[in-house]
C-alpha cells in the first residue's frame, strides 16, 4: 500500500511538474519516458483547462485566450482536483485570479468569476426546496462592480461597446435554475437582503424584516410573489 501511494505521488509530482527532466516512474515503450511524460502532462492540463473555460467563460473572453491557459495550467498544478467529477473543479479560481501576478490588477476579476461559479453551481444543483421553501439552486452574489454589464458584454462580444467601470456602480445578481436554464438577473438591496436572509435559512416572514430595514419603502410581497411565480420559492402551508 505504501509502495502503491508512494507511486501516486511521483505520478502527480511528475504529471503537474513544469520541469522537463521529471517523468513519470515505470514508463516503458518505444517511445522515451520524457516524451511520453510531455503528452499525457499537456493531456491532463489541457483538459482541465478546457473544463474551467467551460465554467469560466466570461473569464476567458475578458483576458484572452493565452493568459487564460497560463492562468489555468497554475491553477491545475497549485490546486490539483480531489474528485473524479470534472463539474466540481474550479470553485477556488475567483480567489486565485486575485492573487495571480497576470490578473490581480483586475480588480473586477475574482468577482466576476464568483458569478460564473454562481450560475455553475445553480445549474447543476438539485431540483427541490430547502426547509424555508427556498429553491436549492438560488444563489446570490453581491460586487462593486457592474457583473451584469461586464456579464452582458461577453454574451455579445463583437459589439463596440465599452463599460467604464470607475462611472458604473455595483451589482447584487440573483441566480438560480428553477426551470430549464438558468436565470441571472440585478436585484434592488432591499430584495438582495431578502433573498440573503432566505439563504440563511431565515423565514419569509424574517427575509422580509430584513429587506425593510436595507431599503426603507420597498415591498418585500412583491419579492415574494415574483419568487413564487418563477419557483424560486415553494408555498409552505
Amino acid at each position: 500500500m505504501n509502495d502503491a501511494l508512494t507511486w501516486q505521488k511521483s505520478f502527480a509530482s511528475a504529471v503537474f511538474s513544469q520541469e522537463d527532466d521529471i517523468v513519470i516512474p515505470g514508463l516503458g515503450g518505444p517511445i522515451s519516458a520524457a516524451v511520453a511524460t510531455a503528452i499525457y502532462r499537456n493531456n491532463v492540463l489541457e483538459g482541465f483547462s478546457e473544463g474551467l473555460k467551460n465554467i469560466y467563460g466570461a473569464i476567458f473572453l475578458l483576458i484572452g485566450e493565452d493568459c487564460f491557459r497560463e492562468i489555468s495550467y497554475a491553477y491545475c498544478r497549485a490546486i490539483p482536483s480531489l474528485s473524479g467529477d470534472r463539474n466540481a473543479y474550479g470553485d477556488r479560481l475567483p480567489a486565485f485570479l486575485a492573487r495571480h501576478p497576470l490578473t490581480r490588477s483586475l480588480a473586477y476579476l475574482p468577482d466576476m468569476a464568483r458569478l460564473e461559479w454562481a450560475s455553475h453551481e445553480a445549474y447543476l444543483a438539485a431540483d427541490h426546496a430547502v426547509d424555508n421553501g427556498l429553491h436549492a439552486s438560488v444563489r446570490l452574489v453581491e460586487s462593486d462592480y457592474p457583473l451584469m454589464a461586464l456579464w452582458q458584454l461577453c454574451r455579445h462580444p463583437d459589439t463596440e461597446e465599452t463599460l467604464d467601470l470607475d462611472t458604473l456602480g455595483g451589482d447584487r445578481v440573483l441566480i438560480a435554475r428553477p426551470q430549464e436554464d438558468v436565470l441571472m438577473r440585478g436585484v434592488s438591496v432591499g430584495e438582495a437582503s431578502w433573498y440573503r436572509a432566505l439563504l440563511d435559512k431565515q423565514s419569509p416572514d424574517q427575509a422580509a424584516a430584513a429587506a425593510r430595514m436595507t431599503e426603507h419603502g420597498c415591498d418585500p410581497r412583491l419579492y415574494w410573489e415574483f419568487a413564487v411565480h418563477t419557483g424560486l420559492l415553494v408555498k409552505r402551508h
